[in-house]
């Protein structure tokens, strides 16, 4: 029995550390991470509230103490990571901002707004042209990808909200 347990244990980490990877290879791409900042997030992603000491980040991720300590500095300073400490233990756990993703979606919800307003301008600078060129039509002023794209920021916008609601109603409903 204890071996079948030991073979699960070994399995978990084994997937937990591809996991790293992957999301490591994502954020690197994506949200402009160095290569081993970006497996520190991961790992932290990955751990959830209870966080993760900095002695775990340097054994699991086989990098020096210099090196976990820079990037942790880099992601507090973000405002992606933070620490807590526990009574009568000396270590400092450290762990995702809770409202992270709440930030990352307001973050997007003001882009879409943005683009939202370049567009619809855009669309209606384009229909003025349109009314008064001579020959209705012939113009491809692409009205309707427009139209389109307006449609779809409204959309995912309204998408993002109900999820954002749901979310913070679940941190109000666990604090």
């Amino acid at each position: 029995m204890p071996s079948n347990f030991k073979m699960k244990e070994a399995n978990l980490a084994s997937q937990k550390k591809h996991l790293i990877e992957r999301m490591g290879v994502y954020l690197e791409n994506h949200d402009n991470m160095a290569p081993l900042e970006a497996r520190i997030f991961s790992a932290l992603i990955l751990t959830g509230n209870n966080g993760i000491t900095f002695e775990k980040l340097v054994g699991d991720l086989s990098a020096s103490k210099s090196t976990i300590c820079t990037h942790l500095n880099t992601l507090q300073a973000a405002g992606r990571v933070i620490y807590y400490t526990k009574s009568g233990d000396r270590k400092r756990y450290f762990t995702v901002i809770p409202n992270r993703l709440i930030q990352v979606m307001d973050e997007m919800l003001q882009k879409w707004q943005e683009q939202h307003v370049l567009h619809k301008d855009m669309l209606d600078f384009k229909r003025i042209i349109e009314q008064e060129d001579s020959e209705p039509g012939q113009n491809d002023l692409d009205l309707q990808f427009h139209e389109n794209y307006l449609q779809f920021l409204e959309e995912v916008s309204l998408s993002v909200k109900k999820f954002k609601q749901k979310i913070s109603q679940k941190q109000v409903d666990n604090d």
